[in-house]
């Protein structure tokens, strides 16, 4: 009976160490009045010390990119604090810098997809409608690429009319950018801004390496084109 308990608590441990990372915790901020920036936040605790971050990020929708002087970060390197805690005092200190934005959250009727089932594989196809009265229907697909120890992927983006016939196909993301010890891409959140010409995918990393597991998040925005906007295409 004692060999088997030590065996049981053994396995319990090696359970712990095989996911010894962090899972983060995403923050929708929002967009900014005229629907060009979105501000997200995370915040968790770093693999290595597990000493508690918290961070933010303005987004120029058009672009994907991080807009220059709009991102910030903080860490509690004494581990004195929660990691909420360390979020909301950083967002507290740009408050002001972010305000400026007049920023709001998407609202149920701008959301076009979340991801209900865990269980979802990454590479599973999402369809929607842009918004309640379109004609036309997106189907979304990750394509994730791995080079050894890093990867990278881009969102697949066809369009169907009511016909179900292909009317416009495009990609959105970043497939140069090659992340390391990232070892898969899910996509959990999908929502427009008011104007519906702007569109967030959230997107959730699973990050393995020495540390064990880590779970952290990142968006890629681009416009949601319709058909009528693709012109000749």
């Amino acid at each position: 009976m004692k060999k088997i308990i030590i065996f049981a608590f053994g396995c319990i441990l090696a359970g712990f160490a095989a996911f010894a990372g962090d899972v983060a915790v995403f923050e929708d901020i929002g967009f900014s009045k005229d629907g060009k920036t979105y501000f997200f936040g995370e915040y968790g605790k770093t693999d290595k010390k597990f000493i508690p971050y918290g961070e933010i990020y303005g987004v120029d929708v058009a672009k994907n990119e991080y807009i220059p002087g709009k991102v910030f970060k903080s860490q509690d390197k004494k581990c004195t604090k929660a990691s909420k805690d360390v979020y909301e005092e950083l967002y507290a200190k740009h408050y002001s810098e972010i305000q400026k934005y007049e920023c709001y959250k998407a609202q149920p009727v701008d959301l076009l997809y979340v991801m209900e089932e865990e269980s979802k594989g990454s590479t599973e196809e999402i369809v929607f409608k842009s918004f309640e009265e379109s004609e036309y229907t997106y189907h979304i697909k990750l394509i994730p690429t791995f080079y050894g120890n890093k990867s990278s992927f881009y969102i697949d983006v066809s369009v169907y009319d009511k016909d179900n016939k292909p009317v416009l196909k495009y990609k959105a993301g970043t497939p140069s950018v090659k992340r390391a010890n990232v070892t898969d891409y899910k996509i959990v959140k999908i929502f427009t801004n008011k104007t519906k010409d702007g569109v967030v995918f959230v997107v959730e990393k699973r990050i393995e390496d020495e540390n064990g597991v880590s779970i952290r998040y990142m968006v890629e925005t681009t416009k949601l084109e319709h058909p009528v906007d693709a012109g000749s295409r």
